[in-house]
């Protein structure tokens, strides 16, 4: 048995070192592009959907949201709550909001008439709470983030300033500038004018459609206190959700309804769901051509070594140690596609991704390569290399010795 197996190296390296070497290039290149588009495709997908799930919990729910119960329109005792939670070890930030649908204009004209942009969401943050549970003061693209003294100043998302060029642009303010005064009637029907202190864009509509004043603002003029219509919750430990949660109900958080942001962002599952199909389509098609590849040469070689064969199987070498000599050869060359494909991407295509990440509507996307896509990409290809060689390897055994030798 070992006997053979060394005979069956013997064989396939003498084979890769006699053979055209144009060929033999050519088949690693392509062995090694089939590695890189595997390992690229699956990873840029991933990298999309790490983008989304990290904006979701930096900008939009955190980890955990605490909502009203069902008979409820409000949270109560929110200091209580808050207090609660920020005890809980592992909880970076804890942040109440009260929202209010308002009407914000702006006396600016637009085809000749004052804009009005309609309904917005407007929020009340508590800014040092804000600060440690969304990244949202990192997002200003003008001007600067609240602060906890301003009282007659507004931050406001690019969909609502307008100027940006977004799809909402005929629904904003028309392009409202830092320094502008904009009226904002809110739900009991206040008016009040503000100063636009900062305009920021974090990439997700969500948060780009929203204005934000301070608590106090909110609690002046709408006259609630120790009141949320949520609390957002962000934690170390992103997958530990479930077991927050419980922590929470057991320090004595009953009433309110809690969910994760996984639970929120319904549409990230089916998202997933898509890109993984896409993936794995493209990932089959690149995995047929590498075998089709492998097929190819090796069934050329099989052609041009017929007599060989014959004269092999004639002095009485066996068949499988023929047919493992071919495979050998197709694993070989999977094998030295995978290795310079590695060292493409860990060399020059990730650093590259690292440096310049792709600017998508969701966020900056980059590669996320891991260890499980890493090893499909190897497994699925060694498997075409493997079914690539063994068929033409096979059908040439088969042959009677006299057909081989005389062809």
């Amino acid at each position: 048995m070992i006997r053979d197996i060394k005979i069956a190296f013997f064989l396939a390296f003498k084979s890769i070192r006699r053979g055209n070497k144009g060929t033999l290039a050519m088949t690693i290149l392509i062995m090694t592009l089939a590695f890189v588009n595997l390992v690229f495709i699956s990873s840029i997908f991933l990298g999309i959907i790490h983008a989304m799930n990290v904006q979701s919990i930096n900008n939009i729910l955190g980890n955990i949201v605490i909502e009203p119960r069902e008979d409820k329109n409000y949270i109560e005792q929110v200091s209580y709550i808050k207090n609660l939670i920020k005890d809980v070890p592992g909880v970076i930030g804890v942040s109440a909001h009260y929202m209010s649908n308002s009407i914000i204009s702006y006396d600016a004209k637009k085809d000749g008439k004052n804009v009005e942009s309609g309904s917005w969401a407007l929020k009340s943050i508590n800014i040092a709470d804000e600060i440690k549970a969304t990244d949202i003061h990192k997002s200003m693209v003008a001007g600067e983030y609240l602060n906890k003294l301003d009282r007659d100043k507004i931050i406001i998302g690019k969909d609502v300033s307008g100027g940006y060029g977004t799809a909402f642009e005929n629904n904003s303010l028309g392009g409202v500038k830092i320094g502008d005064e904009v009226k904002v009637r809110f739900s009991n029907g206040l008016e009040r004018k503000y100063e636009v202190k900062g305009i920021f864009s974090t990439k997700s509509n969500q948060v780009d459609q929203i204005a934000f004043v301070t608590e106090k603002e909110i609690e002046s003029v709408l006259g609630v206190t120790n009141r949320a219509s949520e609390i957002i919750v962000k934690i170390s430990d992103t997958g530990r959700e479930l077991e927050y949660i419980k922590e929470f109900r057991r320090i004595g958080i009953m009433g309110e309804d809690m969910k994760t942001w996984e639970e929120l962002m319904g549409f990230s599952e089916s998202v997933s769901k898509s890109f993984g199909m896409i993936s794995i389509i493209l990932g089959v098609i690149g995995t047929i051509v590498a075998g089709v590849t492998i097929f190819i040469v090796i069934f050329v070689s099989v052609v041009n070594k017929k007599r060989q064969i014959g004269i092999l199987k004639a002095i009485g070498m066996k068949e499988a140690t023929i047919v493992f000599s071919f495979v050998i050869q197709a694993l070989f060359y999977a094998v030295a596609g995978i290795g310079i494909g590695f060292l493409i991407m860990n060399y020059v295509v990730t650093p590259f991704f690292i440096s310049h990440p792709l600017d998508f509507p969701v966020g900056w996307v980059s590669l996320n390569i891991t260890k499980t896509n890493l090893a499909i990409s190897v497994v699925s290809l060694m498997m075409a290399a493997l079914i690539g060689g063994f068929i033409p390897a096979w059908r040439g055994a088969k042959e009677s010795i006299l057909e081989a030798i005389w062809g």
